[in-house]
């Protein structure tokens, strides 16, 4: 005989089935699991699964540990900007699921008692990357759409105090699924954990309500840039300028259209161009840039260099352990034999135009004394008094 518990806890899944029912035309996120998972199953296991009953609850994250039941197969999802949710599957569930990927079938009642692995969280996880989608793409409320967006398997907690202290998020969304197994073979559990956030789906609803920007390339043709052409530039007494009336006349002085000035609304120059017309209205061309200097070939390195041109040639300070062989003295003028006029030595007459070529008159002993005194050698004077 069913308890007054027992007997509470099937109406209160009846009565949230009823709700949901209850939507109108919207379909509601139970009936879209419901669904999603027998074609799921079918699809990713080749499993019969058909839900029996759901139910969905939302609970504060120090709530949590009343929704997850003990000896679970524990798998963590991860989903959009680090948020992390969770499924859980009783025994029943994993070993129909292992049973149908392995033998083809399922064997009523053949459970067996012991630890999950790795192994079976990794033959499990297809089902559930195939459910959280097919769930969302049914969806019709936007708050149901973002909680079932963006979630796949990512890894297997060891136990369910390893689950909680993993999920970190403020609210949860808590989804029971009660599933029939091959026909009545087997019933199972699922649960699913996924933040609730209600922030994200107002967040999406504004921006497709919110009318598309255009393009970059598109953006561009519509920018407004404000600048201006100055073709001279004049001073005036404050005297003139005050009195100016439309219809003056004003001297340009040193009018160049070829070199005009086009300014930013601050004043400052980005450029200059060349006035003239297009089309019947005023127009600037913008004067070509100066011709790149000449380029060398590429060094082995590919090494490119530049040939300075002509007064770009840096100065660099003389280095005085370096000898430069271009840089030599300036040669003294020789004389050569056509530059003297002959003599006559035998003719007489003025010699004083000769001057230029006289040798001073010494005597002997002067003449000795500067030789020796060119050659370094010590004067007889010197070697006398050593004696």
């Amino acid at each position: 005989m069913a308890t007054d518990a027992e007997n509470k806890t099937v109406l209160e899944r009846k009565l949230a089935l009823a709700r949901d029912e209850r939507q109108g035309d919207t379909r509601s996120i139970l009936r879209a699991l419901r669904l999603a998972l027998a074609r799921a199953a079918d699809e990713a296991v080749g499993l019969a699964m058909s839900v029996i009953g759901a139910t969905q609850a939302r609970r504060e994250l120090d709530e949590l540990g009343r929704a997850v039941a003990e000896d679970r197969l524990y798998l963590m999802l991860s989903g959009p900007e680090g948020a992390l949710g969770a499924a859980c599957m009783d025994r029943a569930c994993v070993t129909a699921i292992l049973q149908q990927q392995t033998m083809g079938q399922v064997v009523a009642g053949g459970f067996v008692e012991r630890a999950f692995t790795g192994t079976d969280a990794a033959m499990v996880a297809p089902l559930i990357d195939a459910l959280l989608p097919r769930a969302r793409d049914m969806v019709d409320q936007p708050l149901d759409r973002v909680c079932l967006t963006g979630y796949e398997f990512c890894a297997r907690a060891e136990s369910r105090r390893a689950l909680l202290l993993l999920l970190e998020y403020d609210r949860y969304r808590v989804f029971d699924l009660t599933a029939e197994i091959a026909g009545g073979k087997a019933q199972g559990q699922i649960t699913l954990i996924l933040p609730d956030r209600p922030e994200a789906a107002l967040e999406g609803a504004e921006g497709a309500a919110a009318p598309q920007g255009l393009h970059l390339d598109a953006a561009f043709g519509v920018v407004r840039a404000d600048l201006d052409a100055v073709i001279s530039r004049i001073r005036l007494p404050l005297a003139a300028f005050a009195g100016m009336q439309p219809g003056d006349l004003l001297p340009l002085v040193g009018l160049k259209l070829d070199r005009t000035e086009i300014v930013t609304i601050e004043g400052r120059q980005v450029a200059l161009a060349r006035l003239g017309q297009c089309r019947g209205m005023r127009a600037v061309r913008l004067n070509e840039k100066l011709p790149d200097p000449e380029r060398i070939e590429q060094g082995p390195d590919g090494f490119l260099a530049h040939k300075p041109g002509e007064g770009q040639r840096p100065e660099t300070p003389p280095d005085p352990d370096v000898i430069d062989h271009e840089a030599r003295p300036p040669a003294r003028p020789r004389h050569r034999a056509e530059d003297y006029e002959d003599v006559d030595t035998e003719a007489e007459g003025d010699l004083d135009a000769l001057s230029e070529y006289d040798l001073p008159a010494l005597s002997t002993d002067q003449v000795a004394t500067e030789i020796a005194e060119l050659a370094g050698l010590p004067r007889e004077e010197e070697t006398a008094e050593s004696n």
